[in-house]
């Protein structure tokens, strides 16, 4: 479910998700204002042009997003602290009735930055976490002082009652570090979020795949639950998460969801190119509804390349275009790591309904 959202509000989400899937209606935009940031994660996903749009343009553009029918906005870079205007953009977003995420290292801001971002009242500020230390957390950033840093912004942000979440890319270093995380956010009654996959950075370049979690650790991974999501740790134990089939479009990229770049270009998801067009010349309309954003849509719709027969295609819901065409040369095709993935996921699934307590028994 999504942040915030109740059993009960659920079919409402997703008979909305239909339609805006079927009449490429925009739901959420993540807007990209800068590429600089003050870290230097080996991981970074992050490439490009450096060229930032100006103020009033992003202004404009969450104005053009109100208008194509948005309800959410994620603000990111890099770091988006480095923008003198952030916190303008971010006023527009909710001025405009659209609820609003920030991403961010949480390096960078003043209090009176956390303070003003309070007075928003964002759905969730999401922070960039990769240990339970200091020493493990700046391994990875490579900045002294940083994890530090973040942690105040954290306590700050929920001292204020702003919803917060860590996240962690799941790496060899970052692995044995899943536990104190947990803790650190459990501690903030924040939420918390892994992600195993690891993809290639947004330029294509593929080196960042060398740091993606091996199979051994991503099936011990799969079996620890305390990394479910919060919502699913209520079953009891042994009783598996109830299995759900993967939507006909198995990605919004590009179909309800777009990803505006800091130099303005518009893409169906980072990195996923051909951009569909530019807002620093032209209006978003014009790129959304244009023949390339078109010619994405009839993609994404058509059957996947090498998927028919697999046995585990109704609860692959981890498919990524990107990911594919980055590893498979199509947006398509099979990408191994997800293929990885979800075979040990089903695996694990299948363990599980051994164990499972037999109700009628």
């Amino acid at each position: 479910m999504g942040v915030g959202e109740t059993r009960a509000e659920r079919p409402a989400r997703d008979a909305l998700l239909a339609l805006s899937r079927t009449h490429a209606i925009l739901q959420s935009a993540q807007l990209e204002l800068t590429k600089r940031c003050n870290l230097s994660c080996y991981h970074c996903y992050v490439a490009g042009s450096p060229v930032e749009l100006p103020t009033s343009r992003w202004l404009d553009v969450v104005d053009e997003l109100e208008a194509e029918g948005c309800l959410h906005v994620t603000l990111t870079g890099g770091e988006v602290g480095l923008r003198r205007d952030w916190l303008e953009v971010a006023a527009r977003v909710k001025h405009c009735r659209m609820t609003l995420t920030v991403l961010t290292n949480g390096t960078v801001f003043s209090s009176d930055d956390i303070g003003r971002l309070a007075d928003l009242r964002p759905l969730l500020v999401g922070v960039s976490l990769y240990g339970g230390t200091a020493a493990a957390h700046e391994r990875v950033t490579g900045v002294a002082g940083s994890f530090s840093r973040s942690m105040a912004s954290l306590r700050a942000l929920r001292e204020l009652g702003v919803a917060c979440r860590v996240g962690c890319p799941l790496m060899p270093d970052t692995f044995p570090e899943v536990d104190g995380i947990i803790d650190l956010a459990e501690e903030l009654d924040c939420q918390f979020m892994f992600d195993p996959t690891i993809a290639a950075r947004a330029d294509g370049e593929r080196s960042v795949l060398d740091y993606r979690l091996p199979v051994a650790q991503v099936e011990e991974y799969l079996g620890n639950i305390r990394l479910r999501p919060r919502g699913s740790r209520g079953r009891r134990a042994g009783e598996p998460p109830k299995r759900r089939p993967a939507p006909p479009v198995y990605c919004g990229a590009g179909i309800t969801a777009a990803m505006i770049e800091a130099n303005g270009d518009v893409l169906a998801c980072m990195g996923l190119r051909p951009a569909f067009g530019s807002v620093e010349t032209a209006s978003f309309h014009a790129a959304w509804h244009g023949s390339i954003a078109a010619a994405h849509r009839i993609r994404m719709q058509a059957p996947l390349d090498d998927c028919p027969g697999c046995r585990f295609l109704d609860h692959c819901t981890a498919r990524c275009p990107r990911q594919a065409l980055v590893e498979t040369g199509s947006m398509g095709g099979a990408p191994p790591r997800t293929c990885e993935l979800t075979a040990f996921a089903m695996e694990v699934l299948a363990e599980m309904d051994d164990l499972r307590p037999d109700r009628d028994g």
